[in-house]
């Protein structure tokens, strides 16, 4: 590569004032002719490097006065949204001098490569403001929240840095939203329902071309979103995804699933595939429900004597939409615990248990591995059944 004169001066220029600026710095004295310097720039050049030297000198002089007083109404700016590979999204802070003696400002490094501050005058008279001017290149790899720092140093004693931050949000090309697709409810015969949005902050159209799901037995619908619906995730384009899921059997319970989404941007031909996790479980097909009723333990029946006429009862709601009609007690322990069931006039499905203890029943406690318990099932349907535990111990009376 060959350089035309004009260049290999200018370059010279640049490289010498480099050197003195070194030079200076130690208290040396240049007085040695520039190599590559043509005599009749050597005016020119001379200018530059007197010119160098002195602002030097005036930075050095201003930095030993303790008067100055920095002052930043604003240090912190946020871009908002910007697009992901944006080079040179720029602002401007404001320095004022408060103090009697001048200000000087300079660069003290900051917290990204890509952030870079610009002075374009590193003294500040007193009364007088300068613009300081932070540059950030947004790298094509940065994605949701970003926020960088540069810090500017002064000759102010009582605040010898300054910190200014530049933060925003890089456009998403594609994002997913929902409430919460790994923590569903469900009950068991009903299938489950859920959505989510994905949405792109950056692609003007896109386009779903394909879901796949893990299990056969879960259906997905795909509507574009509306443009008041798209307002707030700033959105360009998105669509909203339904789910359908039907459990394998009745007798499944925990569930992790997948659905996998195909998009594509018709004006980039960028495509990706975006993952979708639905998880969660299905209830007993059978709940007990009463006040005395605890969730972990089950029921406790206290302390009762041989003979009392105390009963128990609690409600048993099968969680199914077909109608159940033969529902009935399964099974009870300890021997000698009597229980009765009958329908809820009011609620479907829904019946009313009653536990009482026989005219003979031997002492005994019943407190862990299945010692007591009520089972409650649908003859129709044997699948739809549950047990509770129950608590408790039988005591002879006193003697009189």
């Amino acid at each position: 590569m060959t350089y035309s004169t004009a260049q290999k001066i200018a370059w010279l220029l640049a490289a010498s004032a480099m050197m003195i600026g070194v030079a200076v710095a130690v208290g040396s004295v240049v007085t040695y002719k520039p190599y590559g310097v043509p005599d009749h720039r050597r005016e020119e050049y001379d200018q530059i490097v007197r010119d160098l030297q002195e602002k030097h000198s005036e930075i050095a002089q201003s930095k030993r006065n303790r008067n100055a007083i920095a002052f930043a109404e604003q240090t912190e700016f946020d871009f908002g949204l910007i697009d992901p590979g944006t080079e040179g999204a720029e602002h401007e802070f404001v320095i004022r001098n408060r103090g009697i003696g001048p200000l000087v400002l300079s660069d003290g490094g900051s917290s990204c490569k890509c952030t870079v501050a610009e002075i374009a005058d590193p003294i500040i008279p007193s009364g007088e403001s300068r613009n300081v001017k932070l540059v950030w290149n947004v790298g094509s790899d940065i994605t949701d929240n970003y926020e960088q720092q540069a810090i500017i140093q002064t000759n102010d004693p009582q605040r010898p840095e300054i910190e200014l931050t530049v933060r925003g949000k890089v456009r998403s090309k594609w994002a997913m939203h929902s409430d919460n697709l790994t923590q569903l409810r469900g009950i068991p015969g009903k299938p489950i329902e859920a959505s989510c949005v994905i949405y792109s902050q950056l692609f003007e159209d896109f386009i779903v071309l394909d879901t796949e799901t893990s299990v056969p037995n879960i259906a997905v619908s795909v509507e574009a979103m509306s443009e008041m619906d798209r307002v707030g995730f700033h959105a360009r384009s998105g669509y909203e995804l339904r789910f359908k899921y039907r459990a394998a059997s009745e007798n499944s319970r925990r569930f992790d699933e997948l659905v996998r989404v195909n998009v594509f941007d018709v004006e980039s031909e960028e495509v990706r595939w975006i993952e979708v996790p639905l998880s969660g479980t299905f209830g007993e097909p059978v709940v007990f429900l009463g006040p005395a009723i605890d969730i972990g333990s089950g029921l406790d029946l206290g302390t009762v004597e041989t003979g009392s006429k105390k009963t128990w009862s609690f409600l048993a709601r099968f969680r199914t939409e077909q109608e159940v009609s033969e529902a009935y007690v399964k099974d009870v322990k300890p021997d000698g615990l009597i229980a009765k069931i009958e329908p809820s006039k009011r609620v479907k499905n829904t019946f009313r248990v009653t536990l009482s203890l026989a005219s003979e029943i031997d002492p005994q406690r019943f407190r862990f591995d299945k010692q007591g318990y009520v089972e409650v099932a649908d003859r129709a349907n044997p699948k739809q059944s549950n047990w509770m535990p129950l608590h408790g111990e039988i005591i002879l009376p006193p003697r009189r």
